[in-house]
């Protein structure tokens, strides 16, 4: 996973309730030093789960947004209807 693209969580905020530990289906997360710590990078699948989980928001998981070059847009909208951009 990109290493921008993990979830961040904010140790300030967690306070330590498990919550998101025991949600996690691919046991990517783990409780240390009573703190929640993404242990397995690899294993997260980023359903969300633990940000959603979370009561005091600790856990935020960013997105990446990718605009396509306008040389694609172009085509794409050329064989999808001719619709272009505003």
């Amino acid at each position: 996973m990109n290493e921008t693209l993990r979830p961040q969580i904010a140790e300030e905020r967690c306070t330590g309730c498990e919550r998101c530990v025991d949600i996690c289906p691919t046991q990517a997360l783990a409780q240390i030093n009573d703190k929640a710590v993404l242990l397995h990078p690899d294993r997260c699948t980023y359903c969300t789960a633990c940000e959603d989980v979370c009561p005091t928001n600790a856990i935020a998981l960013p997105f990446l947004i990718v605009f396509a070059d306008d040389v694609h847009w172009r085509r794409s909208a050329s064989q999808n209807g001719g619709f272009n951009r505003l």
